[in-house]
């Protein structure tokens, strides 16, 4: 009898699909999370380079964080 044959075939199938999205979506988040840090930490650069004082910095990190009204 083949593994295909069995009546266990699609439940394991669905189930390991399952755990195969969530790994898949852990990873995603982990790396948008990454990137999105990146980011942030390029901008900060680019405006102390640009001589920004500290209160300006946060001002503009404030401004273009979209999860500032969030903690706000």
């Amino acid at each position: 009898m083949s593994l295909f044959a069995s009546p266990f075939a699609i439940p394991i199938v669905a189930i390991g699909s399952v755990f195969l999205w969530m790994i898949v979506q852990c990873i995603v988040s982990g790396v948008q999370g990454i990137v999105k840090h990146r980011n942030e930490v390029e901008l900060k650069q680019m405006l102390v380079d640009r001589g920004m004082s500290a209160d300006e910095i946060e001002r503009v990190v404030q401004a273009a964080s979209p999860d500032a009204e969030k903690t706000a």
